[in-house]
């Protein structure tokens, strides 16, 4: 794929990527009272819980896309915000954001099969993970569905990138999605409009990206 890096510098290098794996990672938190907490909110409305945690899922390369529209079945389904990590030969070497859009109601059923049934978006822009691992906790993720701001964290709440990777058990060139934050209010939000976001408030800067969704 085609993707940007956008260094702290301000230089700005178009590269291709090829990879051979789609990781996404689930149940991610570092606490993992917390992680425990939401596995048993999950239960309450159907969702099978974890075997273990944090979980894997292994899903269709082709399903990584930076599509600004997105087609989709009824109305329960959405979009999470989380760190995606680049990885080549095994080693984490860019960052950025992404969406896990899953469906809801299938994941009641199989929590593999709602992830392969919608894509996962990306902005086509990257930045080097050595320029923000001296400050990694401090980045910050957002999400805002239909305008309203739905997720914001630091990614401190979830698994390092180190961890992370050795857990997903992952070598050679592969894309690995973080797991998502927690919603505020503990509410799950469903719409049209799913904006994200990564900021860097060290280095002052960061990547932001939108799509929209539509029954076909």
């Amino acid at each position: 794929m085609d993707i940007v890096i956008l260094s702290a510098d301000g230089g700005v290098i178009p590269r291709k990527f090829s990879y051979e794996k789609l990781v996404l990672a689930g149940w991610a938190g570092r606490d993992r009272e917390e992680v425990m907490a939401h596995v048993e909110e999950l239960k309450r409305i159907g969702v099978p819980p974890p075997t273990e945690v944090p979980q894997f899922f292994r899903v269709g390369p082709n399903l990584l896309t930076t599509s600004r529209d997105i087609g989709v079945l009824g109305s329960r389904n959405s979009g999470e915000v989380e760190y995606v990590i680049f990885l080549e030969n095994g080693r984490p070497e860019y960052v950025t954001v992404g969406s896990d859009h899953t469906d809801r109601d299938a994941e009641r059923m199989d929590v593999l099969l709602s992830k392969q049934l919608y894509p996962k978006v990306i902005p086509p822009v990257v930045w080097l993970y050595e320029e923000v691992m001296d400050h990694w906790d401090e980045l910050i993720l957002e999400l805002r569905v239909d305008g309203v701001l739905a997720q914001s964290s630091k990614v401190g709440k979830l698994l390092r990138v180190e961890e992370l990777v050795e857990r997903a058990g992952l070598e050679g060139n592969a894309v690995l999605f973080s797991g998502s934050i927690p919603w505020i209010g503990g509410e799950m939000r469903f719409g049209r409009e799913y904006g994200m976001g990564i900021k860097d408030p060290v280095l002052g800067r960061g990547i932001s990206y939108s799509y929209s969704v539509h029954e076909v």
